[in-house]
């Protein structure tokens, strides 16, 4: 008997269509293309009210009204050592994450502005911006759109921060919709990332009950004239950005994904569609 999950995949996979050549009109170091399938349809409007960015966006002033706290400064010069107290001694020389357990149990601080190390220090990896391409594609009709890797990725490898508009709970809550809601911290305070209509191409990365891409938490101490356009001189605002890195070597043209989670899940009235041999969600 075929497999008929596997026909179709082989079918939706011809002849793709470009979208756009570049969705996000130069604000990454490589074009981020969208692809779209005449096999079936897709819902493209959500490109036509989405605002690309690749900072979290505080319209709302969620930075400008917690108070300011100094910040850790190093005064390495060139390269930074494992006993800089900036340093959480979790990248290697590459600039990869070499124990992902680590990861996923540290929040990383990264050098900031104020340092005195060079820019090119080994702790300068994740406020850099994404290095390897990706691009957007027509996933199938049921997860919709998704991510995969333009070139082969190594593993550990940083692919991109969530980025998105900073909301406070109550807002989070009013807007009723929690699909492209990560929860993040200013500080000792939750406060959320929502990236339905800015953001960048994280937000369309899919979940896979068997990821290829892990989530960590990662500090940069950044003035708020970076963040929410207001100046504190040199105090700074902790904020903790979420970010991607690769759980395995990614080849060329393979989709990212990442686990979103039992909270993500719990009030969700439909099953996961993500076809791994160890799927939690498929039952609704």
């Amino acid at each position: 008997m075929p497999n008929i999950g596997n026909e179709w995949h082989k079918e939706i996979n011809k002849q793709p269509v470009v979208l756009y050549e570049d969705i996000s009109q130069g604000c990454e170091r490589f074009t981020v293309p969208v692809f779209s399938n005449p096999c079936f349809s897709m819902d493209t409007l959500v490109f036509d009210t989405f605002k690309y960015t690749t900072r979290i966006i505080d319209f709302s002033g969620n930075l400008a009204s917690r108070s300011a706290t100094p910040t850790f400064v190093c005064h390495c010069s060139g390269q930074c050592t494992k006993h800089c107290e900036c340093s959480s001694s979790i990248y290697s020389r590459k600039g990869t994450v070499e124990d992902m357990d680590q990861l996923m149990w540290d929040t990383v601080r990264e050098c900031n502005e104020n340092c005195e190390c060079a820019l090119w220090c080994g702790n300068r990896v994740a406020q850099k911006g994404a290095m390897y391409p990706v691009e957007i594609f027509a996933r199938d009709p049921w997860c919709g759109w998704g991510v995969r890797a333009s070139v082969d990725i190594p593993f550990g490898t940083f692919i991109g921060e969530y980025a998105g508009e900073l909301i406070d709970d109550d807002e989070a809550t009013e807007r009723h919709d929690s699909t492209f809601l990560f929860e993040t911290r200013v500080g000792p305070e939750t406060l959320t990332i929502d990236a339905k209509y800015s953001g960048n191409y994280t937000r369309f990365i899919n979940h896979s009950c068997s990821p290829n891409v892990k989530m960590s938490c990662i500090r940069i101490e950044r003035s708020n004239l970076a963040v929410a356009n207001v100046s504190w001189d040199y105090d700074e605002i902790q904020l903790i950005h979420m970010c991607f890195y690769t759980d395995r070597l990614i080849k060329k043209r393979e989709e990212l994904t990442i686990d979103y989670g039992e909270a993500w899940w719990a009030n969700k009235k439909f099953p996961c569609r993500c076809g791994s041999t160890v799927c939690r969600y498929q039952k609704k």
